[in-house]
C-alpha cells in the first residue's frame, strides 16, 4: 500500500527539482540560457522520478522493485 509518507517523499523530490531549476534559471545570462538550463535539469531528473513512480505502483500491487 502506498502511504502518505511515500507520496510526500515523491512530492518533496519534485519540488526540490523545480526549485533547483528555478534558481539555476535566475543565474543564467539570458532567458534562452535559463530555459535551456531548466529543460536540461528537468530532463536529467525525469528518469529518477519515473523510477520512483514505478516503485510506488509496484508497492501498491504488493510487489517489490529492485
Amino acid at each position: 500500500m502506498i502511504t502518505d509518507d511515500d507520496l510526500n517523499a515523491l512530492r518533496g523530490k519534485i519540488r526540490s527539482i523545480v526549485r533547483q531549476s528555478v534558481i539555476a534559471g535566475r543565474h543564467a545570462a539570458s532567458s534562452e540560457d535559463a530555459a535551456r538550463i531548466q529543460d536540461q535539469m528537468i530532463a536529467a531528473s525525469e528518469r529518477t522520478i519515473m523510477l520512483d513512480i514505478v516503485a510506488l505502483l509496484a508497492k501498491h500491487d504488493g510487489k517489490e522493485v529492485t
